[in-house]
């Protein structure tokens, strides 16, 4: 089986190392993937030698043309006008330079039998591309426009093409985003994101981390979503009031950087708290950590969780939307938390302090590269 999985670009993010994960995953079950990327700026991340990376820069390719130069401004004006309908206008420009690349590409390793677009910002990029083997990875909820023709862009996206979520709980709220927007997909399926724990955990041994102290972790853009706030709010009262001697490690940058610094100085917990920044293998930091502790709004499928359980570090969550809460069922449900300051606090002491461990490999069986590459060939594939 010859698959390509496509995304916007390669840095350091979430969405990304999924990506690449999933391209890393077919090859492992020897099939021919191939990885293809459209932006090349902040490039950190890339996929192993089993993997076809290519670069299809159709944006930089659209600019160089004079007319494409002309229509991309004339798209910039129109969005002033229709508020978010430039990704609409450039779609129709950048769609046709894809298919041209594709053509090239499949002319050279012959035609592909799985193209598996990840995200919707990758798809708006070439929302008009559609053929048989096209399926869309639509692994977090819908983005809400807040225009006027958020419904008839939401049609245009997604309307008769197949479409895979990674939890039953972004199916749902999947399907009632359609609904309320009269979306009619040709298919709607749900197959969870690969891990593959022995590569995890061969990265987690790259290096050492040299941080002496015991600590929990977080790993995350510093973005709202993600809600680092109430944990340093919560770290900072589990100090205070249930005597928390572990450090708090946070591994990952974005705009809320300083923010969150200054959050930790004003609640004077600015010495206990260790920005690493972003890295390329946070897996060491993961395996050294006594505990994860995730408090974001929202999540398609949380990948970080899966990796903490690959690592064997236990993890506590908050109730946020999404596939956490797929991944938090069963004996895991123990480790949830409301979005509540003293009720994450006393979750860290408690789960710190408890004695029992958990099998921690026991709830990645469905995600394992085997079964994934399988369901992809039932539903897809061989049908």
């Amino acid at each position: 089986m010859r698959v390509a999985v496509i995304v916007k670009s390669l840095k350091i993010g979430g969405m990304e190392r999924a990506a690449i994960n999933l391209a890393e995953t077919f090859a492992l079950e020897g099939h021919e993937s191939h990885l293809i990327y459209f932006k090349d700026r902040d490039k950190a991340l890339s996929a192993n030698d089993d993997v076809h990376t290519h670069l299809f820069n159709i944006e930089k390719i659209l600019k160089k043309s004079g007319i494409g130069l002309i229509l991309n401004l004339f798209a910039k004006i129109l969005n002033g006008i229709i508020r978010h309908s430039y990704f609409y206008s450039q779609g129709i420009l950048l769609t046709p330079i894809f298919r041209w690349k594709m053509n090239a590409l499949e002319k050279e390793f012959g035609k592909f039998d799985l193209i598996l677009i990840r995200g919707q910002g990758t798809f708006e990029m070439i929302w008009r591309y559609n053929r048989a083997e096209l399926v869309i990875q639509q692994v977090n909820i819908l983005r809400e426009y807040d225009t006027f023709f958020s419904d008839f862009f939401r049609r245009a996206i997604f309307s008769h093409k197949q479409i895979i979520c990674n939890a039953p709980s972004v199916k749902r709220e999947i399907e009632s985003g359609f609904k309320a927007s009269a979306v009619e997909p040709k298919s709607l399926h749900v197959i969870p994101s690969p891990i593959n724990v022995k590569l995890i955990q061969q990265r987690s041994n790259a290096y050492k981390t040299e941080f002496n102290e015991k600590y929990i972790i977080n790993i995350g853009r510093f973005a709202p979503v993600k809600n680092i706030s109430l944990l340093i709010k919560s770290f900072a009262y589990a100090r205070e009031n249930f005597n928390l001697k572990h450090k708090l490690v946070l591994v990952g940058d974005g705009g809320l950087k300083k923010s969150l610094q200054e959050l930790a100085e004003s609640l004077h917990v600015s010495d206990s708290v260790h920005f690493t920044g972003a890295l390329n293998n946070p897996y060491p930091w993961l395996k050294d950590a006594e505990l994860f502790v995730f408090t974001s709004k929202n999540e398609g499928l949380p990948n970080v969780l899966l990796e903490s359980l690959s690592c064997e570090t236990d993890i506590i969550s908050t109730r946020g939307k999404g596939g956490t809460m797929d991944i938090m069922s069963g004996d895991l449900a123990e480790y949830l938390m409301d979005f509540d300051v003293k009720e994450i606090a006393k979750k860290i002491v408690d789960v710190l302090a408890d004695t029992k461990k958990l099998e921690h490999h026991k709830y990645l069986k469905i995600y394992t590269p085997s079964f994934v590459v399988q369901e992809y060939k039932n539903l897809y594939v061989d049908k």
